[in-house]
C-alpha cells in the first residue's frame, strides 16, 4: 500500500496539484483502502498543529513582509554600499552584505530576494553592470536568509524533527557568514574577469550618514539574536517582538499607513493559513509513514548502499536537493524529515549539524528551476527570463555547494558554537 501512496503523491506533484492536495489525497486514499476511520485525519492534523513553536512562523513571515513595506531594505542597501561599494564589482559585494543584514531580520529567502532584488537590478543598469549578474548574485545571496537566524524553515524543521530551534539558529550563524565569504570571492573573480567598474570613493562621512539612518534597522538582528542567545526570550517570543519592533520603526520613519499595514496583515494571514494547512496534513502523512514502517525501509535501503556517516549525509542531502528542484522547502521538510531522522540517529550524525545542512539544501533548491520560489521572485522584479538568471547563477551555485561539502567534512563549522553554550 505504501507504494500506491508514494506513486499517487509523486503523480499529483508532477501534475502541479496544490501541495495540500498532493500530500493529503494519497493519505485519505490509504485510510479508505486500509479501512481506517477518517476521524484520524482531524486528530493527526490537530495534534501536529498543537505546537507552540509554530507560533513563530506567522510572526517572522509578517516581520519580513513589513520590512519590505516600510522601506527598511533601502536603508540597509545604502549602508552596505558605503562599506564595500568602492571595490571592483562592488555592487555584488553590496548585495551580499545587504543580504546578510536583511537575512538576520526576515527569515525568508523569497522576501530577501524580492526586497534586495528590487533595488539591485535597477542599480546595476545605472552603474554599467550586466543585469543578469545583479539578478544572479541577488538570487544566490538570498539563500542566506533561511540560514542566518531567524529562519522560518529552521522553526518548521525543529518542530518536525524535535531538534532545539535555538541550537539550529546559533548553528546557522557561522555557515551563513561562510557562504557570504564564498559568494564575495566568486564576485571578485567574476568582476575582475569582466572588468566591472568600481564604486564611489570611500567616505567616512557617507558611512556615518548611512549608519545613522540605518541604526535603528540594524538593531533588529541584535534584538532578535541577542535576546535568544542571552536567554531573554524564546524564538517564538522573539518573532512577536520582531513584529512589534518593525511596526515601531514604521511609525518612527513615518512610512507606515493603515491601509498598507492592513493589506500586509491580510496577505500574511492568507499565506500562513495555507502553510499551516500543509503542516497539519503532513502530520497525517507522518502517521501513515510510521504505520507502513517507511523510515525503517528507507534506512535499510540507504544502509545497504553506504554506511560511512559522511557518505550517508551526501546521499540524504542529494535527495533533498533533487526534491528542492520541484518543491518548496516546507513540504520537503514535512515529508522527508520523519523518514530520514531514524537513519540520521542510527549512523550517529549530530541532529543540529544535519538539520542545518538539510535546511541549506532546501534553500539551494529554491534557486533552481523548474520550481524555484526565489528564482521566480528575482525574475519577476528584474524582468529577466528565468533561464538567463539561472545560467548566470551557476558560479555562485558551485560556491554554495563547496560550502556544503566543507560543512559535511568539518562538522565543527556548524556545531562548535551551539555545543559550547549552556542550554
Amino acid at each position: 500500500m505504501i507504494t500506491v501512496f508514494l506513486i499517487l503523491m509523486v503523480a499529483l506533484m508532477l501534475f502541479r496539484a496544490p501541495v495540500a492536495v498532493a500530500l493529503g489525497l494519497p493519505a485519505i486514499v490509504w485510510l479508505v483502502m486500509m479501512g481506517v476511520p477518517l476521524g484520524i485525519v482531524t486528530q493527526r492534523m490537530f495534534g501536529t498543529l498543537n505546537n507552540s513553536v509554530l507560533l513563530a512562523v506567522p510572526m517572522f513571515l509578517l516581520a519580513g513582509r513589513l520590512m519590505n513595506l516600510l522601506g527598511v531594505t533601502e536603508k540597509i542597501f545604502d549602508f552596505a554600499l558605503a562599506i564595500v561599494g568602492r571595490v571592483r564589482g562592488g555592487l555584488g559585494h553590496v548585495v551580499v552584505t545587504a543580504s546578510v543584514i536583511f537575512s538576520a531580520m526576515s527569515g525568508s529567502a523569497a522576501a530577501d530576494a524580492v526586497g534586495v532584488g528590487t533595488i539591485t537590478v535597477k542599480a546595476a543598469r545605472e552603474r554599467g553592470y550586466d543585469p543578469e549578474f545583479a539578478a544572479a548574485i541577488t538570487l544566490a545571496a538570498s539563500t542566506m536568509a533561511p540560514i542566518i537566524p531567524p529562519s522560518i524553515i529552521m522553526i518548521i524543521y525543529g518542530a518536525t524533527a524535535n531538534v532545539s530551534i535555538g541550537k539550529l539558529f546559533i548553528g546557522g550563524i557561522v555557515p551563513g557568514l561562510m557562504f557570504a565569504t564564498l559568494l564575495m570571492f566568486a564576485v571578485s573573480v567574476i568582476a575582475t574577469r569582466r572588468n566591472y567598474p568600481r564604486g564611489d570613493s570611500f567616505s567616512w562621512r557617507r558611512l556615518w550618514t548611512t549608519f545613522r539612518n540605518a541604526f535603528l534597522v540594524l538593531l533588529t538582528p541584535v534584538l532578535i539574536i541577542g535576546g535568544i542567545f542571552g536567554g531573554f526570550f524564546t524564538p517564538t517570543e522573539a518573532a512577536t517582538i520582531a513584529v512589534i519592533y518593525v511596526l515601531m520603526l514604521g511609525v518612527w520613519y513615518r512610512t507606515a499607513t493603515w491601509k498598507a499595514l492592513y493589506r500586509e496583515f491580510v496577505t500574511a494571514g492568507t499565506t500562513v493559513g495555507v502553510l499551516m494547512l500543509v503542516v497539519g496534513i503532513s502530520g497525517l502523512d507522518g502517521w501513515v509513514f510510521t504505520r507502513e514502517q517507511l523510515p525503517l525501509l528507507f534506512m535499510d535501503t540507504v544502509s545497504g548502499v553506504v554506511s560511512v556517516p559522511w557518505a550517508v549525509t551526501f546521499v540524504l542531502l542529494g535527495v533533498v536537493l533533487v526534491l528542492g528542484m520541484f518543491m518548496d522547502a516546507t513540504p520537503i521538510i514535512l515529508m522527508v524529515t520523519p523518514v530520514m531522522m531514524p537513519l540520521v540517529q542510527a549512523v550517529g550524525l549530530d541532529p543540529v549539524h544535519f538539520g542545518v545542512l538539510f535546511c541549506i539544501m532546501c534553500v539551494i533548491g529554491l534557486i533552481t528551476p523548474p520550481v524555484g520560489v526565489a528564482l521566480y521572485g528575482v525574475a519577476t522584479v528584474s524582468r529577466l527570463p528565468m533561464e538567463r538568471i539561472f545560467w548566470a547563477t551557476l558560479p555562485f551555485f558551485c560556491a554554495l555547494l563547496l560550502g556544503v561539502a566543507l560543512m559535511v567534512f568539518v562538522p565543527g563549522i556548524v556545531t562548535l558554537v551551539p555545543n559550547s553554550l549552556a542550554w
